[in-house]
């Protein structure tokens, strides 16, 4: 243990020493020892020294605390999304070629939480069977916003929920039915997954720094082509983090 080395030492009395000598020889031999301790004191790190470093102030972390067990899950996909973001890959260039500052401009966003939107899923059928899904939107954000603006998001959608209830809806008379439930999804990412969540904040990332067009909440498919773009470029780095996590929680 650090400065017990005196535990640990040993010095034989020389018994054909007599009694003045034998302290006149022992007292250099406490010196050296106590020294020694002094020192090892003194070199050992202190494990308080050691924990305290200096951290940057983050009020966007108070914010997401202060809302609960959701704001924890937004929290945990923001802190992935940054590194990213904060390391140098191929989706990091990529954004900095739309704003060398991309990386704080993601750290300053707030976030809120859009309760009791619709969250269906709407199928298109297209009288075999087949047709298009459309699924809840899953975030919101201001086009070309910049630094401070906010990422609104839809506590039924793919960023929360795993699943939604579907309504069929008939593409000539748009009557619309109880469907069963299917599963969420961004892109190949099931919903509420880290992998659906990056590439969410991503996304909203996009609009935010004017990277990808803006798109809406409609069947137009502009949306689910910008998320392709993000991947296009994030994917691989997105997969990775993704996997790290899944990886930890499971430890």
């Amino acid at each position: 243990m650090p400065g017990r080395i005196t535990s640990f030492v040993f010095v034989p009395e020389d018994r054909c020493t007599r009694k003045g000598d034998h302290r006149t020889l022992f007292a250099p031999r406490i010196k050296a020892i106590v020294a020694a301790a002094v020192l090892t004191i003194l070199l050992v790190p202190r494990p308080a020294c050691a924990q305290s470093t200096f951290t940057v102030d983050d009020p966007i972390a108070s914010e997401l605390a202060a809302m609960g067990k959701r704001g924890q899950v937004i929290a945990i996909a923001r802190e992935q999304t940054l590194a990213i973001l904060q390391s140098e890959n191929a989706c990091s260039a990529w954004f900095r070629e739309a704003d060398p500052d991309s990386a704080e401009v993601f750290r300053s966003l707030h976030y809120e939480i859009t309760e009791h939107e619709p969250a269906f899923i709407f199928h298109m059928k297209d009288g075999q069977g087949g047709g298009p899904f459309k699924h809840p939107w899953a975030a919101r954000s201001t086009q070309n916003a910049g630094q401070n603006s906010t990422v609104g998001l839809n506590s039924g959608g793919p960023f929360f929920s795993a699943s939604s209830p579907v309504l069929e809806v008939d593409n000539k008379t748009t009557m619309q039915w109880p469907g069963g439930l299917h599963r969420l999804v961004i892109a190949s990412f099931l919903g509420n997954s880290p992998g659906a969540r990056i590439t969410t904040l991503l996304h909203e990332l996009g609009h935010i720094v004017g990277r990808i067009p803006e798109d809406s909440d409609s069947w137009d498919g502009l949306s689910s082509r910008n998320t392709e773009e993000v991947l296009r470029h994030c994917k691989h780095d997105i997969r990775a983090t993704a996997a790290e996590t899944t990886y930890r929680s499971s430890r």
